[in-house]
């Protein structure tokens, strides 16, 4: 994959490491830790972060499972779950490489081949994939039935523990409370993510899984104190043009110059993962002061109005950053941290700090 050489996005491993020590703080001493890097590690690098944690957790998810085969090439050793649907075309994959499958529809225990390792899925009310909470009794007959396969966990997931005090949180672990009854203790079972983590405390079963918590990010409005941000995104000024009062920027000259002063053009635009819908919403930061995004976001460019200021070209621009973070860029156009991180391209390099 070529790297683009217009920003560079930085990822602070120390701080991930504290992130995962304090979400530990609320878990009991002997509840395990399944660390998500699905998504490339929600864009900050999935083997890296995974390399990161290996000593500190016990087992990773990811999406599919070509990004399994990608941490087991990269010599991940560690049990790792995968969660989407299986598919008929890779799944002698799993056994290749150790995987561990999900089963969420009576079906998938066809398409796995003989050896193969998986948790069961249920849906006790995310209304996405996995089983029936009432099918239980009739899932743990399919599991006998397919001896040739190997049942080492079941798990669901919460659709609101995002924010404390949800009763549907209680009646979701209600559910998985009888599911769990039902399988034999030996099993591995997880509900909990980094809002029940935190929110919650009977939801630990034997494992939880940590995702957005560990970079930096609360799921939903209420904070966790102790985590931060491990993302920066950095890029430069390429040109600094002067530019008249009442002069307009970018596509449909939405935007005019309040009075003469100079412009500064950064290249970095949607295609990199700026989203066009921060036209006019984010500010950035140029030698300490705080400037405002003007005109629209274009492919591959940006624009802000530095009034009398004058910089050279390559002067450090940060776009993202502690003050100005994906939580901040998410509240301006009515999204989540998860989209605007998963959304820088990764193309750009990432550099990881120790």
């Amino acid at each position: 994959m070529i790297q683009k050489s217009n920003s560079i996005v930085e990822i602070n491993l120390s701080q991930l490491k504290q992130n995962l020590r304090t979400l530990r703080s609320y878990l009991d001493e002997d509840t395990r830790v399944m660390s998500v890097v699905k998504a490339d590690a929600y864009g900050h690098g999935s083997v890296e972060v995974a390399g990161t944690l290996e000593p500190m957790v016990d087992a990773f998810a990811v999406n599919d499972i070509h990004e399994g085969i990608e941490l087991r090439k990269q010599d991940i050793t560690k049990p790792i779950l995968v969660f989407e649907v299986p598919q008929k075309t890779t799944a002698s994959q799993y056994r290749v490489h150790n995987l561990t499958a999900t089963v969420s529809a009576k079906e998938h225990f066809d398409w796995l081949p003989n050896g193969t390792s998986y948790h069961l899925n249920f849906d006790t009310g995310m209304g996405r994939l996995g089983f029936d909470p009432e099918e239980a009794e009739r899932v743990l007959t399919l599991v006998e039935e397919n001896q040739n396969l190997f049942c080492t966990g079941l798990y669901s997931h919460f659709a609101t523990a995002d924010s404390p005090g949800s009763d549907f949180v209680t009646e979701q672990h209600r559910l998985f409370t009888n599911i769990r009854r039902q399988f034999p203790k030996e099993l591995s079972a997880h509900i909990a993510n980094t809002g029940a983590t935190a929110f919650y405390s009977n939801e630990q079963y034997d494992m939880v899984r940590l995702g957005i918590g560990l970079y930096g990010y609360a799921p939903g409005k209420t904070g966790i104190d102790g985590i931060s941000p491990i993302l920066e995104w950095k890029s430069k000024l390429v040109q600094i043009k002067p530019i008249n009062a009442q002069s307009t920027v970018s596509y449909g000259a939405t935007w005019q110059a309040p009075a003469a002063g100079n412009l500064g053009v950064i290249p970095v635009g949607y295609d990199d993962g700026l989203k066009r819908s921060l036209s006019e919403e984010l500010t950035v930061c140029i030698d300490g002061k705080i400037y405002p995004l003007v005109g629209t976001v274009t492919m591959n460019y940006c624009m802000v109005f530095l009034g009398d200021n004058q910089y050279k070209p390559e002067t450090p621009v940060k776009l993202l950053y502690a003050k100005n973070n994906a939580r901040d860029w998410a509240s301006k156009i009515n999204t989540i941290p998860y989209e605007i991180l998963t959304s820088i391209n990764p193309k750009i390099p990432r550099e990881y700090i120790l």
